[in-house]
């Protein structure tokens, strides 16, 4: 796979968001975190705009790689929630891609081109959740009443509402929340499976 264009300093930018937020990122703050010069920023980067753009992009492409890089196998309601969980803010790592992308949901309300990105991320990540979804309806797994397209557009928007709230709690509480959430829409979607729970194993 060709390595991204400047990507030592679009991981260096996203790495400025995820702590100080997308409005410090700039061609020198993200110089001094890159511990580059700010010219060399700018030899790859002509603008700030250019710059977010390509950060989003690089978290895109990350967040994409992380979730095909799921262990190949049929569906089932254990492997959706690995990958639900891939969202959470769960860990370290996790926490600072939540970030990541909380902050660029936030930026693409008011900028057309990230909200462009962002719909196009989005399309992804309920196809792949159709597709999930549907392969459990086949198997009858999932209620006969439920429509996995419908199912996979309910779930992407629990995921996001959970992930900020996870975000606003102590680390030390944030995996009772999820437990709590995820064990209920998994019963109440899948009951002929054994509903998942975030557990203290499942966090590698």
């Amino acid at each position: 796979m060709t390595e991204t264009r400047g990507a030592h300093l679009l991981d260096a930018a996203l790495s400025v968001v995820a702590e100080e937020g997308l409005g410090a990122v700039s061609m020198r703050s993200v110089a001094a975190r890159a511990a580059v010069s700010t010219a060399q920023v700018q030899y790859y980067f002509r603008s700030k705009a250019e710059l977010v753009s390509g950060a989003y992009d690089r978290a895109h492409e990350q967040f994409l790689a992380t979730l095909l890089g799921t262990p190949p196998g049929p569906p089932t309601s254990e492997r959706l929630s690995r990958v639900v969980r891939l969202w959470l803010p769960l860990d370290p790592e996790r926490d600072r891609r939540a970030r990541v992308w909380l902050a660029f949901t936030a930026a693409a309300v008011v900028e057309p081109e990230l909200a462009g990105r962002a719909a196009t991320l989005d399309a992804e990540l309920r196809r792949w959740f159709t597709r999930e979804l549907r392969v459990l309806s086949q198997d009858g797994s999932l209620r006969p009443d439920e429509d996995p397209r419908a199912l996979a557009t309910e779930l992407f928007v629990l995921v996001d509402g959970l992930t900020t709230q996870l975000l606003v709690l102590d680390p030390a509480d944030r995996d009772a929340l999820a437990d709590r959430v995820l064990h209920g829409w998994f019963t109440l979607h899948l009951p002929t499976t054994n509903a998942p729970l975030v557990t203290q194993e499942t966090h590698a």
